[in-house]
C-alpha cells in the first residue's frame, strides 16, 4: 500500500472540525447520473499560452526579499505531514518522528491505499505530547527600546523525579537582564510554578531572541521567544545637496543620527537640475496611510525609475516589488460597477481616485505588470458611463477632462465628450492642459496647440482643491506632462527648472503633488536624455566608480553608526548635482510636539466611564482610551487622519468580536486596526470637536512608553497636531 503521514495539534483541527479524510467515500460515492469527465488542461494550455501565461503568478517571490520581509513569527502551528511513503505485501514500518517545541494534544492521522486491489482505508489516534520537565513564556508582540519588561515563565514539573529547577535567560543583543539572571523553582510533587524576570530592552531595531532553558530532576527543557523590537517614531530623513562642476572633487563627513540599525544613506547624482528625487520617493513610500491616492502615488513614479535612474539590480527587484504590491492592494479598491472607492470595502466610488489609479494601472500594464482580472473592461464601461453624464458646472473640469485622457490612453478615447469639453465655457487652465493632453494622445496636435493657446500657467486655480486632491505643483507637473506629450522640449524645460526646484525644497507636498511632480519629472528627464555620469566614490576608504548615460544614477551608502568620511569626484565635463539622503529613527521620548489649527486631548476611563490614571494600571484591566479633536479653524477639513500608538504591554480589544455592552462605533469614515496602533479616517465641519474611543487592556508586566497621538489633514500641512508621549506603567 502506499501511505502518508499528518500530525496536526487537536485545537487547530478542532477550529473547522476537521475529520480525519477517508479515501473509501470518496472512491465509492455515487456518481451524478454516472457521467465521467476527462481533464485535457494539459493538452490546451500551451495554445493559449500568450494571454494565460500572464494570468498566473509563480508563487515563493517572498522569499527574495530575505530579511527585509521578516517577522517575528511568534505563533508556529505544530503541523507534520510525511509522505507518500510505500510498503509491500506482509511489510511492517516504523516511523520515529521528531516534532517541534509544543505542549498540548496532537493527532496522528494515516490515510492509506492500494489503487489496483482498490483498498483505501485511514485511522487516527489523539495523544497528549508533554515532557517530564516543561516550560512556556510570554511577551507582547512588539516591544519598544528603552522599556521594561516583566517576562513571565511557567514551569511544568510532571513527575516526581522533578524536584528542584534552575531557569536562565541566554543572553542577546535585543536586551538585558535587571537583577537575577538564574532562578531556582522547588516542587514537593507534580505542580506548575511562575517565575519572573525584568528584561530592559536595548537601544536597537530588529527582531532579538529570548531563550529560557530549564534543568532539573535529568531532565532539561528550553523555550524560545522571538522579540521584534520596532521604535514608534517614524523614519527621519535629512537630505544634503551639492553641486560638482566639471572634474571638480568634494570632501565630505556624514555623521549618522537615530538608534543602532536605523541608519541608512544614499547618494543620487544627476545631470538635471537638484529634485531631490530620492527624499520625496523615500517619502511617498513610507507614507503611513493606504487610501487609494496614496496606494497609487507610492507606486505610480516608481514604474519610471529604471527609465531614467541607474539603480543597482537589488533596488530594480525592490522597485518591482513594490509595484507588484501596490497593483495587488488596488484591486481590493474596485468596485463590480469598475469605480474605485476611497478605501477598501466602501460601496461608493471616488471620481478622481477611480482615474488616477486607472492611469497607474494602464501605464503599468504598458510596461508588462499583470493587471487585476477584469479590471480593464469593467474600469473603461464604468469611465466612458460618467464621461457622457457629466456636465459643465457639476464636477470638476480637470477631473472630466484626466479621465478623457486616461480613455484616450486605454486607446478608447471617447472624441465626443472631449469635443463637447472643449466648447465649454469657463474650463479651467489645469482642465485645458489636461484635454490637450488626451488630444495630443490620439495624434490631433494643432487641437492640442489650439487648447493651450488659451491657457495661462500663472493663473492658481484651487477652486477644486479637495475634489482633485490637487494644488498648483500638481497642476505644474501634470502640465508638464502635457509638454512631453507634444514633445515641445523649450517649454518643458522652463517648467521642468520651476517643478525641480519645488522638489529640492524642504517645504510639504501632499502625496498627490509629490508623486505627480516625480512622475513627470522622469518622463521628462526620459525624453530629454542623459548627458552622461561619470564619477567616483569613495566612502570610509572604500572607492568605487558611479559610470551611467542615463540623467540619474543612484547608490546606497554603506555607512557606519557615527562619522564617515566621504569624498566624490567628477570625471566628466559636465556639471553633476548630487545629493545624500541620511535617514534614521530618533530615540523613543524624542518625537517633536506640534499644533497648527488642530488641538488634541488624551484622556484614559474606567468601564464604569471614571478617569484613570495611564502611569500605572493593573494588570488585566479593560480600559478606554478617549482622544478628542477640535478643528480650531473656521474651515470644513477632508480626509483626515488620526494615529494612535499604544504601548507594548497594552493590547487593542476588538470590540466586534467580543461582548462589551454597547460599546458605540466610532463616527469615522474607516478604521484601520494594528497589532499596537489604531488610524481613523474622516471629515471635520467647522470647529468641530469629535471625540474617539477605543478599547484596550493591560496585558504585559512592565515599564513602556506611550507616544503621544498625531492628527493631519492628509493633503493640508496647515492643520496637524501632535502630542507629548509619556511612560506608563502595568502592574501586578
Amino acid at each position: 500500500m502506499t501511505y502518508s503521514i499528518a500530525i496536526v495539534d487537536e485545537g487547530l483541527l478542532d477550529l473547522t472540525r476537521f475529520k480525519t479524510p477517508n479515501p473509501w467515500n470518496t472512491f465509492y460515492a455515487k456518481e451524478a447520473l454516472g457521467v465521467k469527465t476527462w481533464d485535457v488542461y494539459d493538452d490546451v494550455i500551451g495554445a493559449f499560452g500568450g494571454k494565460i501565461d500572464q494570468v498566473f503568478a509563480i508563487g515563493g517571490d517572498g522569499e527574495l526579499a530575505g530579511a527585509k520581509n521578516k517577522k517575528a513569527n511568534r505563533f508556529e502551528p505544530m503541523v507534520v505531514h510525511l509522505g507518500p511513503f510505500s510498503l509491500k505485501d506482509g511489510e511492517t514500518k516504523a516511523h520515529e518522528i521528531k516534532i517541534p517545541k509544543y505542549v498540548g494534544s496532537v493527532r496522528a492521522m494515516v490515510v492509506a491505499g492500494n489503487n489496483l486491489k482498490e483498498s483505501y482505508g485511514e485511522v487516527e489516534k489523539t495523544t497528549p505530547v508533554r515532557k517530564p520537565l516543561m516550560i512556556l513564556a510570554s511577551l507582547p508582540r512588539k516591544i519598544t527600546p528603552g522599556e521594561k519588561v516583566t517576562l513571565p515563565v511557567t514551569v511544568f514539573a510532571m513527575e516526581n523525579k522533578v524536584k528542584n529547577v534552575t531557569l536562565k535567560i541566554k543572553q542577546d543583543k535585543a536586551f538585558t537582564i535587571e537583577g537575577e539572571k538564574t532562578q531556582q523553582l522547588t516542587f514537593a510533587q507534580p505542580d506548575e510554578k511562575m517565575a519572573y524576570f525584568q528584561l530592559n530592552v536595548s537601544d536597537f531595531s530588529g527582531i532579538g531572541k529570548v531563550v529560557v532553558e530549564a534543568s532539573g530532576g535529568g531532565e532539561t527543557a528550553s523555550f524560545e521567544i522571538p522579540i521584534d523590537v520596532v521604535n514608534p517614531n517614524p523614519v527621519t530623513s535629512e537630505t544634503t545637496e551639492y553641486i560638482l562642476e566639471p572634474n571638480a572633487s568634494q570632501t565630505l563627513n556624514l555623521e549618522t543620527f537615530g538608534i543602532t540599525g536605523t541608519n541608512t544613506a544614499e547618494i543620487e547624482f544627476s545631470t538635471l537640475p537638484p529634485m531631490n528625487f530620492n527624499g520625496r520617493m523615500k517619502y511617498l513610500i513610507r507614507y503611513p496611510h493606504g487610501c487609494v491616492e496614496q496606494t497609487t502615488s507610492g507606486a505610480f513614479p516608481q514604474l519610471f525609475l529604471t527609465d531614467v535612474f541607474d539603480v543597482p539590480s537589488e533596488k530594480k527587484k525592490r522597485i518591482q516589488q513594490n509595484i507588484d504590491r501596490g497593483i495587488k492592494r488596488l484591486g481590493g479598491f474596485q468596485n463590480p460597477n469598475g469605480g474605485f472607492s476611497y478605501w477598501p470595502g466602501q460601496n461608493y466610488v471616488n471620481d478622481w481616485g477611480t482615474t488616477y489609479a486607472g492611469h497607474f494601472l494602464l501605464e503599468a500594464e504598458k510596461r508588462g505588470y499583470v493587471l487585476p482580472i477584469g479590471f480593464k473592461s469593467s474600469w473603461i464601461k464604468y469611465q466612458q458611463g460618467i464621461a457622457k453624464q457629466w456636465r459643465a458646472g457639476n464636477n470638476s473640469d480637470l477631473a472630466q477632462a484626466y479621465r478623457l485622457y486616461t480613455l484616450a490612453l486605454a486607446s478608447n478615447a471617447d472624441v465626443a465628450s472631449m469635443n463637447r469639453l472643449r466648447e465649454s465655457s469657463g474650463v479651467s487652465n489645469e482642465g485645458k492642459f489636461r484635454l490637450a493632453a488626451a488630444y495630443a494622445i490620439i495624434g490631433q496636435n494643432e487641437v492640442a496647440k489650439k487648447i493651450l493657446s488659451g491657457a495661462r500657467l500663472d493663473v492658481e486655480n484651487n477652486s477644486y482643491y479637495y475634489y482633485t486632491y490637487g494644488s498648483s505643483d500638481r497642476n505644474r507637473a501634470m502640465a508638464l506632462e502635457t509638454y512631453v506629450l507634444m514633445k515641445d522640449k523649450a517649454k518643458a524645460q522652463d517648467l521642468a527648472k520651476v517643478i525641480a526646484k519645488n522638489l529640492s525644497d524642504r517645504r510639504y507636498m501632499s502625496t498627490q503633488s509629490t508623486s505627480y511632480s516625480l512622475l513627470a519629472m522622469a518622463k521628462f528627464a526620459d525624453m530629454i536624455g542623459g548627458k552622461g555620469i561619470k564619477t567616483n566614490l569613495v566612502v570610509n576608504g572604500k572607492s568605487t566608480s558611479v559610470n551611467s548615460e542615463k540623467t540619474l544614477a543612484s547608490r546606497p551608502l554603506n555607512i557606519k553608526k557615527g562619522s564617515n568620511g566621504i569624498s566624490i569626484k567628477n570625471n566628466e565635463g559636465n556639471t553633476v548635482y548630487v545629493s545624500i539622503v541620511n535617514s534614521g529613527v530618533l530615540p523613543v521620548g524624542e518625537e517633536k510636539t506640534i499644533q497648527k489649527n488642530l488641538s488634541a486631548q488624551m484622556i484614559f476611563k474606567g468601564r464604569n466611564g471614571s478617569k484613570i490614571d495611564p502611569t500605572s494600571i493593573t494588570q488585566g484591566t479593560d480600559f478606554i482610551a478617549e482622544v478628542t479633536l477640535t478643528n480650531t479653524s473656521s474651515n470644513r477639513l477632508k480626509d483626515m487622519a488620526l494615529t494612535e500608538i499604544f504601548p507594548s504591554g497594552w493590547e487593542i480589544v476588538n470590540t466586534r468580536f467580543t461582548d462589551f455592552g454597547d460599546f458605540a462605533q466610532n463616527a469615522v469614515t474607516y478604521t484601520d486596526l494594528r497589532d499596537d496602533r489604531a488610524n481613523f479616517y474622516f471629515d471635520m465641519k467647522r470647529n468641530e470637536t469629535k471625540t474617539f474611543r477605543i478599547l484596550l487592556n493591560a496585558s504585559y508586566l512592565g515599564k513602556y512608553y506611550l507616544p503621544g497621538v498625531q492628527a493631519e489633514a492628509m493633503y493640508d500641512n496647515d492643520y496637524v497636531v501632535r502630542t507629548k508621549g509619556q511612560w506608563v506603567e502595568v502592574i501586578q
